[in-house]
């Protein structure tokens, strides 16, 4: 098995530790930042030799002899030697690399994805999200994604003066939260222009859902938290919980309707107790939810790899 990632990914070192231990797999890191001047990139129009890649620890996997591929993530900042100077060939550097990675895995691996490259870029648009959630029966916020700026105020005027703003996609390293706006505030139509925003009906409540769908498994915790983003709250209550049948079943559906084999979704719970939809990550964190409550997440992430291993194998 092999995790494409970034390097220093806590979450690759975890499974790889816990596959090796629990199920005597052997699996490679490759740091997708590191590919710039690391070497070991190689394949051949010919067949004449492996179709190889570099892996974090200094060695190189051939591609083509991989069972599984977790394609967790490839969008760092790689590391540029300093010597390369010119910024146009630094992004020609940056741009080749992340292109021969890809190129080696689309042509060379033959075995099963968690979860398919483009399967998992089309899944992380929040339209596709929200109008296939939809579609599976679950509950959506009113929602409008807009660079309008009629259409922005006409939407807030219709949810009472104030609604919940976020970002389409995010930026690596930096956190951007969601946060209120109030129909006084937009003043500025040169900035609501600028790019399409999501501008949501507050979903009432103080319990959130963070749910890991590892194929047909659904692992869920609650987190409970007057913060309306609660990651940038401290003092949140973590704890296990069971979803309902149905509920698993409708989530599990998302997953297969975007064509992934996991996926980790955000929901919050309303005062009378309806979960709402807000997101999927196609490869969202989760080993924070076993440090906070102890759910074991990494065993049953490996065991979820060893078992779509052996269907590669049978």
């Amino acid at each position: 098995m092999a995790i494409v990632t970034l390097e220093g990914d806590l979450h690759a070192y975890v499974i790889q530790h816990a596959l090796a231990t629990r199920h005597g797999v052997e699996v490679a890191i490759v740091a997708a930042d590191r590919i710039p001047a690391a070497g070991g990139l190689s394949w051949s129009s010919d067949g004449d030799g492996p179709t190889t890649v570099p892996t974090e620890d200094g060695g190189t996997v051939d591609v083509a002899e991989l069972d599984l591929v977790w394609w967790r993530r490839c969008h760092g900042h790689p590391e540029v030697p300093d010597h390369v100077t010119d910024r146009a060939m630094r992004q020609l550097v940056i741009k080749d690399g992340r292109a021969g990675l890809r190129g080696t895995f689309l042509t060379a691996f033959r075995g099963t994805w968690l979860s398919d490259p483009y399967a998992t870029e089309r899944a992380q648009n929040k339209l596709v999200q929200l109008e296939l959630a939809q579609r599976v029966g679950l509950t959506v916020p009113r929602t409008l994604i807009s660079s309008d700026p009629a259409r922005i105020r006409e939407f807030v005027r219709s949810q009472g003066g104030r609604v919940v703003a976020k970002t389409l996609t995010g930026v690596l390293g930096t956190a951007l939260e969601a946060g209120r706006v109030e129909l006084d505030s937009l003043t500025n139509d040169a900035e609501m222009q600028l790019s399409p925003t999501v501008y949501q009906a507050e979903v009432p409540g103080t319990d959130h859902l963070r749910v890991m769908v590892f194929g047909e498994r659904v692992h869920a915790a609650r987190i409970s938290s007057n913060v309306l983003d609660w990651r940038l709250d401290g003092d949140k209550l973590v704890e296990p919980v069971q979803l309902p049948a149905d509920l698993e079943r409708r989530l599990i559906a998302v997953v297969v309707g975007l064509g992934l084999r996991m996926g980790v979704f955000d929901l919050k719970i309303t005062p009378s107790g309806e979960p709402v939809f807000l997101e999927v990550n196609p490869q969202g964190q989760f080993l924070f939810v076993e440090g906070m409550c102890g759910m074991p997440l990494g065993d049953a992430f490996a065991d979820f790899a060893a078992d779509e291993l052996a269907r590669v194998r049978v």
